[in-house]
């Protein structure tokens, strides 16, 4: 996949957003490739939204924007999903906000690895694996594939740049892999969550989450706020067009 992150923030300076892309660059080819099968090349790029620069669709499988605000139309929602509509059409997006970041007391270049394994893991917010059905429910459940959801809040270091922790195959009991459920090791059962994350299930033709026992309801939220462009929107979306794909 080739995968631009374009910074439409004036707050990250273009150096330190080129270093977080460097080693989220070095994470997806030495520690997620092997796992998942699944690599990238990524570009880094300035993309002020008020000078609209050429569209960058045409050298891009995927596009992640790092803005200022969600609640700035000149600068956040607006402007960013303005701009993707336009220029990039059907190319599969992300976004990272430096306040959704905030409310969830994580540094953006975290928050940015976050999106960046997702989009790797599942582009098209399409993909389902039938599990044990969690505490409190009955009958079969489909959990969507999310990759660093269940392990939000677990970051580690790669050259003083701080990224997300993520699951393993084993995680979803699907073949191949380390066999580890998540790459730090750290206390998680299949189908679990870790402290800080959470997860989603499909259930009747709908999304539900589980979150883990220290998620604030601020990070609810925040969640909450960007529900409608983030992931999980377009797995509503997806949900109200009865498409999904299951995982093998």
């Amino acid at each position: 996949m080739r995968l631009t992150l374009a910074n439409v923030s004036t707050q990250v300076a273009q150096k330190d957003f080129e270093a977080a892309a460097a080693a989220i660059a070095k994470q997806i080819a030495d520690h997620f490739q092997p796992e998942w099968e699944k690599g990238a090349t990524v570009k880094a790029i300035c993309l002020p939204l008020k000078g609209r620069k050429a569209p960058i669709q045409k050298d891009a499988d995927a596009v992640i924007y790092l803005g200022d605000s969600s609640e700035d139309p000149t600068t956040g929602v607006t402007g960013a999903l303005g701009y993707h509509d336009a220029n990039n059409k059907k190319v599969p997006y992300g976004f990272v906000y430096l306040d959704v970041c905030a409310h969830f007391k994580e540094s953006w270049s975290c928050t940015l690895s976050h999106e960046v394994l997702e989009l790797l893991g599942d582009p098209d917010a399409a993909i389902t694996v039938a599990g044990p059905a969690p505490k409190g429910v009955t009958g079969p459940v489909y959990y969507d594939l999310e990759v660093c959801d269940p392990t939000q809040g677990d970051t580690y270091f790669i050259d003083k740049v701080e990224v997300s922790n993520f699951v393993g195959k084993s995680y979803f009991k699907l073949s191949g892999g380390s066999g580890k459920t998540n790459y730090l090791k750290l206390p998680l059962a299949p189908f679990g969550v870790r402290p800080g994350g959470y997860f989603q299930y499909e259930k009747g033709g709908k999304g539900h989450q589980v979150f883990g026992g220290k998620v604030t309801a601020a990070q609810k939220a925040a969640k909450e706020k960007l529900k409608a462009v983030r992931r999980v929107g377009r797995r509503v979306e997806r949900l109200a067009a009865g498409k999904k794909k299951r995982a093998g």
